[in-house]
Parts: structure tokens; C-alpha cells; sequence
């Protein structure tokens, strides 16, 4: 099957399934045993060489449909994994059709103890499979695979001292020759259960930020994600931004044309990712990259002579260009008119980097050229997140 044509089938089967769900929430149809659903709101549909994955992400409590976001990802086992697209030493070799994984931690040589600060998430799984001796993925495929089912669960994985973990909704894994009969037979028996799939059910507010957290961590530890996708999830799940760095309102990539500059301006208009409201009404701005998870540290060089990557470096250019604007009186009035916003003395906030890769120490020599602007690591921003009173 070609790839659009999976996009087109699979999207148009979960937009058919989460209606007919919604339906039966609204008439009462649904037993949730007293717990809150939430729904996903991200259709991630993956091309991996000769793989196509369909993932379920997000964590809402009103079902708004679904957005569709195309990835392309060179190995199903760096998919997986999250390191590399290495062949594994995994827990399970799948060959076959219709394998299926349910309300499981799947992990390799992991300890948990380790883990839970971390990934806080994981406390949220009583069953817990960890193999000793193993390496990678958690799976491998046979030649004769040819579809699975991976639900409501988390995949713990390791490379040396490092550990991420792939938080899943639920996650479907076809070989790319699947038929289009294939692919309907295959959701028509999954699907087709008593069983509510592709849902959370959450015991109280606690619990339903620790699931919202796990599905940011799998976003920005994904392997080659696009800062786009990181911010169609932030946008879809407001809540973590507001918690997270205490506001009441924020705008997410406002599009502001320049009216006013020194002449040197070829670009149109300005489109920050964040502007964030502060308590006296006016607005900080903030740039989101990614995790860099390629890299091995956000900064190089001594300590003497510490500064920041190039990809660092083209965010904090970004966020100056974007205070730049601001400094001139036409662009202040079009931004106050279009979306109400007022910058004065804004703080500049760069969201880079994990703990991985991002020591606070180095981090704080490398700003010293840039004093007015903060750098946060993704983990940090989770935690910022998670550690918000209730």
C-alpha cells in the first residue's frame, strides 16, 4: 500500500471509531468504573522503510477530533528504541499477524528506582516485565510479520547509563504491503471489542498529569520529531504551558508583520512561538526547539571559552530578532491590536536540550554573553509541569 493511501485509510477508520465512541459516552454507554477518560488528539502516522505505524497520542478530556502529522523515520527499531535503528536483542520477536501488547512496562535491564524521577509515569504501571541480557528495541520483527497492537503501555529502553522511556497510547505496526483488506480486517477485530481502545482512563487530577507528562516526554525523546509536532502537542494540551510557567493566557506562533524597522529587514513578519502573559499583563517570549537528542551536549569548549552549539545559537539569534521587534512602536501597536499583546522588558526563554545532554553548570557559563536570556532543558519544563500544585 502506498503510504498516502495508509494516511487516508487509517485516518478515516479512527475518525469513524471515536465518533461512534463519543456517541456512546453521550448516552450514558460507557462504564469508566468512576475513572475520567481522555481522549487522544494526535493521529502520528510514520513511514519506517518498509514499516507503517499508526500512533494514538494526547490525553484530553473533550474529544476534538484528531490531528494528522506525517513523520518519516529511516528504522522501526529506532522508532522503538529511541536511540538507534541497531538490530536488537529484544524481549519479543513478533512474526505473524495480530500480536497485541496491553497494560504493560516492557522494559530492558532497567531500574526502576532510576527511572522514577525521571519518568514519574511509570509508577502508574503495577505490571512490569524487565529482561536481563537484552539490548534495543523491547521488539523485533520476523520476516513473516505482518501487524500488532501496542496498548496503553511503556516501553522502558537503555543505551549504556542513559534510559528514555516510550509512553503509548496505543501504537499499530503493519508491514508496508499491507492490503486495504488487510488493514480494515485487522481494525475490525481490534476495534470491534467491548472494549473501549485508543483511551486513558485516569483515577484523579494526579494521575491524569503524570499521563499528560508521559505523552510530552515520548514527544520531545522521539527521534528526529520536528519542533512543530512538539508544538501542536503543547498547543493541544494548554495545561502544561500554563502550569508549567504560571500563566493565565499565552499565544501560540502569532503571526506579526513588520511595519516598522531599520531598513535591513527582508522577512515579513515575525511568528514566535510562545508569547506568554506575565502577572502585570504584559508578555515574555519564548522559543521552542527540540531536545536535541543527536547531540551529545548543548554547549562546547572550556570553561573559559563555554558557549552554546550552533543549534543552540540560532534560537537564541531568534529570540533577539524577535525582542528586536518589539522595540519599534508600529509593529508594538499591530500586535496590541491583532491579539492584545504588550512586550515591555519581556523575559526570553529558550526550551532546548534534556538532562542528557544539558548540564546546568555549562549551561549557565555559555549564557554569560547572554544575560538576559534563559535556557530550559525539556526535562526541567516536564517537571515544571508536573511539580505545579494541584
Amino acid at each position: 500500500m502506498l503510504f498516502e493511501k495508509y494516511v487516508s485509510e487509517v485516518k478515516s477508520i479512527f475518525e469513524s471509531y471515536f465518533k461512534y465512541v463519543l456517541e456512546m459516552q453521550k448516552e450514558g454507554s460507557l462504564d469508566s468504573q468512576g475513572n475520567t477518560i481522555l481522549y487522544p488528539n494526535i493521529l502520528l502516522i510514520t513511514n519506517c522503510s518498509g514499516y507503517y505505524v499508526a500512533e494514538l497520542i494526547g490525553a484530553v478530556r473533550v474529544y476534538d477530533g484528531l490531528t494528522v502529522k506525517r513523520h518519516k523515520e529511516k528504522s522501526i527499531y529506532r522508532y522503538l528504541s529511541q536511540f538507534d535503528g541497531s538490530k536488537p536483542d529484544p524481549c519479543f520477536n513478533l512474526e505473524g499477524k495480530n500480536s497485541g501488547f496491553r497494560f504493560l512496562c516492557l522494559a530492558q535491564d532497567a531500574d526502576f528506582k532510576a527511572l522514577k524521577e525521571r519518568f514519574p509515569s511509570i509508577e502508574t504501571y503495577g505490571s512490569k516485565l524487565n529482561r536481563t541480557g537484552g539490548k534495543g528495541s523491547v521488539f523485533s520483527f520476523g520476516e513473516n510479520f505482518e501487524s500488532c497492537s501496542i496498548e496503553n503501555c511503556i516501553l522502558v529502553n537503555r543505551l549504556d547509563n542513559l534510559y528514555r522511556c516510550k509512553n503509548i497510547l496505543a501504537t499499530y505496526i503493519f508491514k508496508s504491503a499491507v492490503t486495504k483488506i488487510e488493514l480494515i480486517d485487522f481494525f475490525n477485530k481490534n476495534l470491534s471489542e467491548k472494549e473501549v481502545k485508543g483511551i486513558h482512563t485516569v483515577k484523579g487530577k494526579s494521575e491524569e498529569q503524570l499521563i499528560v507528562a508521559g505523552q510530552l516526554q515520548s514527544m520531545y525523546l522521539f527521534p528526529g520529531i520536528h519542533e512543530t509536532t512538539i508544538g501542536e502537542f503543547l498547543k493541544l494540551h494548554p495545561e502544561i504551558i500554563k502550569k508549567a510557567f504560571k500563566t493565565e493566557h499565552f499565544e501560540y506562533e502569532p503571526y506579526l508583520k513588520w511595519l516598522e524597522h531599520d531598513g535591513t529587514c527582508d522577512d515579513t513578519a515575525i511568528n514566535p512561538d510562545l508569547l506568554i502573559k506575565r502577572s502585570d499583563g504584559y508578555y515574555d517570549i519564548y522559543d521552542l526547539k527540540t531536545a536535541a537528542l543527536a547531540k551529545k551536549n548543548i554547549t562546547k569548549g572550556g570553561r573559559k571559552r563555554r558557549r552554546f552549539i550552533d543549534y543552540v545559537e540560532e534560537g537564541v539569534a531568534q529570540l533577539a530578532n524577535y525582542e528586536e521587534y518589539f522595540t519599534y512602536q508600529k509593529n508594538s501597536d499591530f500586535a496590541k491590536e491583532k491579539y492584545g499583546i504588550e512586550v515591555k522588558n519581556p523575559k526570553l526563554v529558550l526550551v532546548v536540550g534534556s538532562w542528557e545532554n544539558s548540564s546546568p553548570e555549562e549551561v549557565v557559563q555559555a549564557r554569560r554573553r547572554y544575560a538576559g536570556i534563559e535556557i530550559i532543558d525539556y526535562d526541567t519544563f516536564c517537571q515544571l509541569f508536573i511539580g505545579t500544585e494541584q
